[in-house]
């Protein structure tokens, strides 16, 4: 049955981080993704009886717990572990219907009758809700075991009893979730100086380790600068998170005639006032952007954003207005509902959340436009979100105590100072695992922030012939990093990788990069072997933005391929032929660029898949630049794109290039391939055709120009594309 009457608003994950598709980039600052935080957890059937009343307690109230008080649920009698994302905009938790199988929900005896709506970024799903129980999280870095199954220390386990949870239906694309109620009940401390990267079910878990301990802690841990949090509602916090008990006895009678207000709640626990109104935790921030200012706007904390959000009403107030304005950055946004495509986006001049003990300012920070539901005023839109690629690389204290008199520090962010250290490439050319390659000697390890830039004129190469983690690397200007076939290593991110203008990163086959996300600002990406970009059950994207992907063979990514508007898929196919293979999607649009291997003549029946996409292939390109002299035939199919031969140019007698029209353009592309592809009776075609086009069949009345004249004005319009952006 669904629960309809309920008021408030259950908000779950925003994960702004599956493709993103950029018009223009604007440097490094705030990175365009964050840190995902994931705990292990385990569950319990711990719930309180209606005795509670007697004892003066509230049957239907979670409590905070230090241990687990019962046996934790599994099939037999081995605990089960799950991997969830602790996501502090979430209103509940909420199971996978793996974990629910994992947990034996149904064997427990926990499996509820209710079911709830939810919405979140992307649209609502309907969810059912189970039994209230006992739930308990560590961070991953007190794991005992992980790979096919997950084992976690149990004396590092906090929790709550008497919580009711959701179970997700086969459809939820997204993990399991750890939401706002467990830091209602404890301090919530993330470590990104102790980053845990592992192999989990086949994927690369990259997490910084969290820890929970009392709530009014947050001090201890030694950071001095923090902001004021805003808890919505307060009296939300004060009571605890709560579920509604069903009201239809033949649900809640036990066989002796007793009643569990534990069995068949009516709704799932979570934070929420007396009207009903859902519960979020709030940041005041001041938001600068073309001589536009915001001050003191109350946006939502969310740690499962891994991306700043703010409503279109608050980028219209900035400057920005979403429908008349071209976007820096267009993206899709993955959440409860499924996948948003075309959100837009731009980078803000500033970024200042007021903070005492030590300032916070940010400058060129990218924001998404969206409107997402007010979790604490269902029916509105929120002024916006704060991601976690606000505070990559910095601990984190999040310490949800209300202020009920007891004095001492409030509800508080305790935001540390950066625990990266950059280091810099400082030879011509080199191994990553000679020390004296580097500005500081060393050995790169999981805090190195590693930047690899050549000058103009002074090109550098860096060789990766060894397994490396290291936390995040870009690579700049003249420079080339080489992750080399021999030894068949692997470069490992907790991260991600960025190839800057005029850089290059080469992969070759048999070597592997593994990396939240990598994005091409102006760089290459080329070679044939393979890339992993995700978050342990995340998925994460390789996206090029500005750049070019050049595989050489087969390059496999596992995960997202993003083609954006001003990137370039450069392709050769012939008696060999390059490809892209992706585990998800592939989202294009962009350049695709083919040559033919030197020699290959196409002939009929040849078809060249290019790129395979398992869950998709999302778009099209939006310039072909093909082989001329010949037709081809492009192929969007459900999961592939596939180049086809069609035949021999024969439409346009002297339109070399295939753009459709005989002019200048096409002497320049005959004259670079003289003697090689082009004779002089190819010359005589284009004299004889110039000024023709596909709209207009025969010649103009136009004079062709000689070949000394059409080098000049080839020349001309070359010198002008040099100062016109593509798009």
């Amino acid at each position: 049955m669904v629960n309809t009457a309920l008021s408030f608003w259950t908000r779950p994950v925003v994960l702004v981080m599956v493709c993103l598709s950029c018009a223009s980039s604007r440097g490094q600052g705030v990175s365009l993704g964050g840190f995902i935080p994931f705990v292990g957890f385990g569950m319990t059937d711990e719930a309180k009886s209606l005795d509670a009343i007697d004892l003066g307690d509230v049957p239907f109230i979670s409590d905070p717990a230090n241990s687990p008080g019962a046996p934790l649920l599994g099939s037999g009698a081995t605990p089960y572990f799950d991997i969830a994302l602790f996501d502090s905009g979430a209103a509940t938790h909420i199971i996978t219907q793996e974990a629910f199988n994992g947990f034996d929900i149904q064997g427990a005896g926990m499996r509820g009758t209710n079911s709830q709506i939810i919405g979140g970024a992307t649209g609502q799903i309907l969810l059912e809700i189970n039994d209230a129980g006992g739930i308990y999280a560590a961070g991953l870095g007190d794991r005992t075991s992980a790979g096919a199954t997950l084992g976690m220390n149990q004396n590092a386990l906090r929790g709550q009893t008497s919580f009711a949870t959701l179970t997700a239906p086969d459809e939820w694309e997204l993990p399991n979730i750890i939401g706002l109620p467990m830091a209602a009940h404890h301090t919530v401390v993330i470590r990104n100086d102790q980053p845990q990267i592992f192999q989990h079910e086949g994927r690369t878990v990259r997490t910084p380790q969290i820890e929970f301990t009392e709530l009014g802690t947050g001090a201890s841990e030694g950071i001095t600068r923090r902001a004021p949090l805003v808890l919505q509602p307060g009296i939300g916090f004060v009571q605890g998170p709560q579920y509604v008990f069903n009201l239809d006895l033949d649900d809640i009678l036990g066989g002796g005639g007793e009643i569990n207000v534990a069995n068949n709640p009516a709704s799932p626990s979570v934070i929420l006032d007396s009207n009903g109104n859902g519960g979020g935790i709030f940041l005041e921030v001041d938001l600068i952007n073309n001589g536009h200012n915001q001050q003191d706007k109350a946006l939502l904390f969310d740690t499962g954003a891994d991306l700043t959000v703010i409503s279109e009403q608050m980028a219209v107030r900035l400057g920005f207005d979403p429908v008349l304005d071209t976007p820096d950055f267009v993206l899709q946004v993955e959440g409860s509902g499924g996948v948003q495509g075309g959100v837009p986006g731009f980078y803000l001049d500033e970024l200042n959340i007021d903070t005492i003990g030590g300032g916070f300012t940010l400058t060129n920070v990218p924001v998404a436009v969206l409107d997402v539901t007010n979790p604490n005023n269902p029916g509105n839109i929120i002024d916006g979100i704060v991601g976690t690629n606000l505070f990559n690389g910095r601990n984190l204290v999040i310490d949800a105590n209300p202020s009920i008199g007891q004095g001492g520090v409030g509800p508080s962010l305790y935001i540390g100072d950066p625990i990266t250290s950059r280091h810099t490439w400082a030879a011509a050319a080199g191994q990553w695992s000679e020390p004296a390659r580097w500005d500081a000697q060393g050995t790169p390890g999981e805090l190195w922030d590693v930047l690899i830039r050549g000058e103009a004129g002074a090109g550098v190469v860096s060789d990766v012939t060894a397994d490396h983690t290291v936390f995040r690397v870009t690579v700049e200007g003249d420079a080339r990093l080489r992750v080399r076939s021999a030894g068949s290593p692997t470069l490992t991110v907790f991260h991600d990788m960025v190839i800057g203008e005029g850089a290059a990163i080469e992969l070759e086959e048999g070597a592997r990069i593994d990396a939240a996300f990598i994005n091409i600002e102006g760089g290459e990406l080329s070679g044939g072997g393979e890339i992993a970009v995700g978050n342990g059950p995340i998925n994460g994207a390789v996206r090029n933005l500005t750049g070019t992907i050049a595989p050489e063979g087969t390059l496999d990514i596992q995960g997202d391929l993003a083609n954006l508007e001003e990137g370039t898929l450069r392709f050769e196919v012939g008696d060999t032929t390059d490809q892209i293979t992706a585990t998800r999607f592939a989202f294009l649009s962009g350049e695709l660029a083919v040559t033919l291997t030197a020699g290959y003549t196409p002939s009929a029946s040849d078809m060249f898949t290019l790129i395979s996409a398992d869950e998709g292939v999302v778009g099209e390109f939006d310039v072909l630049s093909l082989p001329v002299g010949y037709l081809w035939d492009v192929q969007y199919n459900p999961n592939s794109v596939v180049l086809a031969y069609a035949g021999v140019s024969v439409g346009l007698q002297g339109d070399f290039n295939g753009d459709g029209a005989v002019d200048a353009a096409d002497y320049t592309v005959w004259r670079d391939g003289l003697g090689t592809v082009y004779s002089q009776q190819d010359y005589n075609t284009w004299r004889d055709n110039f000024g023709a086009s596909l709209a207009q069949s025969t010649p103009s009345a136009s004079q062709a120009p000689t070949p000394a004249s059409a080098a000049l004005l080839s020349a001309a319009l070359l010198v002008g594309a040099g100062f016109k952006r593509r798009c």
